[in-house]
């Protein structure tokens, strides 16, 4: 359901008075919108296809001052003494000030005042949704994976239970010859491993793993008791990023690892993300779905894979122009992106085709999920300026099978999209070797699934 507040609800009068509403997120922070009536009343159709509901009780501007960092708030900056407001309230609350304002002086100025962002006023919807998803994301990472490889099981394991007792997810690899196969079926933030092991030496294994392409980006951590600094140095150089002793105090050993996973993750983010919609691009995406397809027959846990495509979308691009096409796919991420699990993974597949990795599910399972998105993305009116606009989508869904490949997999979701096209569009198509009962409820099931409107 979305939920944005009807213009007609602002009087003229009302529209220059000062209010703050808090928009309300089941999956993500809270926002506290801080402006004139007029002001609320264009962030509202922004905020409301991406889950957010108003909270029609408001909330005081003084109340906001106990507000923890997991809210993110947006201002106008026309209201009088923002600055004073950003200042009296909490340092690390995310603050986002619309302004026209674009000027050096008034930057400084803001970040004396504590804002983290600054929009144009109107408001570029697009650029709001970015700044929202990165706020978010600070907030809700995920723990460090660790990949811990060490000859000595027992060292290793005291290192372990030491990280993990610091929240982070470790792994741990004891036999440093299996390290592309470990890496090649797992995903990991950071490797820390020890310089000298038998068989084989630290410096050497960050050679072979710097061999492959895909793992250029993994950051290495050497950790050892080697003191002999041209070694150390060696070690830099061919591969490592840095160097830690074991003597070296733990605190100090965590807040390094802590540094070394946010900046590989934002540069993982420029590297494997689709610089429009900050979404996994084709490439990523594929080898996650390899990652998934490997632990499936290692675990059998099942999972799917859907194809989503936004319905006559090059008519979007002819009729309002490319920026306005641009919007609209940066809205379709963010809103897929809130829709599903925080576990799934959503990537950009290429134009207006977008893809989800859905995890430890099957076919039958996400078939309502999927369905609901499709209408509720059909409800979203698009700004072309001065018309205004709604689309559909067609989704093709596949589940995993022990009998084939990832590129299998592709090529029966790729078929279940088609066929949503040549049926009408605006359709949710499940892959034939999917296997579903045959009656679900509110839906009959053939062996082709397919649900649209007429349902």
């Amino acid at each position: 359901m979305l939920s944005i507040l009807n213009p007609a609800d602002f009087s003229e009068e009302k529209k220059c008075a000062q209010t703050a509403v808090i928009f309300r997120n089941e999956s993500t922070q809270s926002v506290h919108v801080i402006g004139r009536e007029a002001f609320i009343e264009d962030i509202s159709p922004i905020l409301g296809p991406l889950n957010y509901v108003a909270d029609t009780a408001g909330v005081s501007i003084d109340a906001l001052k106990n507000v923890g960092s997991d809210t993110i708030l947006v201002m106008d900056g026309a209201i009088p003494d923002v600055f004073g407001l950003c200042e009296s309230l909490d340092e690390d609350l995310p603050k986002i000030l619309v302004s026209s304002e674009t000027n050096f002086a008034f930057r400084a100025r803001c970040a004396r005042s504590n804002v983290n962002a600054i929009i144009g006023d109107p408001i570029d919807q697009a650029e709001l949704i970015h700044w929202l998803e990165h706020f978010g994301g600070q907030q809700s990472e995920q723990p460090a994976s660790i990949l811990l490889v060490d000859d000595d099981p027992l060292a290793s394991a005291v290192y372990a239970e030491l990280l993990r007792a610091h929240g982070m997810v470790v792994s741990i690899l004891n036999e440093p010859l299996k390290i592309i196969e470990t890496i090649d079926n797992a995903f990991f933030d950071i490797i820390i491993m020890d310089l000298q092991m038998p068989g084989t030496n630290g410096i050497e294994i960050a050679k072979i793993i710097r061999q492959f392409q895909r793992h250029l980006s993994i950051p290495i951590l050497f950790l050892s008791s080697e003191e002999d600094k041209q070694i150390q140095m060696k070690a830099r150089q061919f591969g490592g990023d840095d160097f830690i002793s074991k003597q070296a105090d733990l605190d100090a050993l965590v807040s390094i690892i802590h540094l070394r996973v946010q900046r590989a993750r934002m540069l993982r983010s420029l590297i494997e993300r689709d610089g429009l919609t900050g979404l996994l691009n084709h490439k990523r995406f594929k080898e996650r779905v390899g990652h998934e397809m490997a632990r499936f027959k290692r675990t059998g846990q099942p999972f799917c894979v859907a194809m989503i495509d936004v319905d006559h979308f090059k008519k979007v691009n002819d009729t309002w122009g490319h920026p306005v096409g641009d919007q609209v796919l940066s809205i379709l991420a963010r809103t897929l992106v809130g829709w599903v699990r925080k576990t799934d993974v959503v990537g950009r597949y290429g134009g207006e085709e977008f893809a989800v990795l859905l995890l430890d599910t099957s076919p039958a399972a996400v078939i309502e999920v999927l369905d609901n998105f499709r209408k509720h993305f059909a409800k979203i009116v698009f700004d072309g300026r001065p018309e205004t606009f709604s689309l559909t989508l067609s989704i093709g869904v596949a589940g995993s099978d022990s009998q084939y490949g990832p590129d299998a997999l592709f090529a029966d979701a790729d078929s279940a999209l088609y066929q949503a096209k040549n049926n009408g569009r605006n359709q949710l198509v499940i892959a034939p070797r999917a296997e579903l009962s045959e009656e679900m409820e509110g839906h009959t099931v053939t062996r082709v699934r397919t649900i649209n409107e007429a349902f």
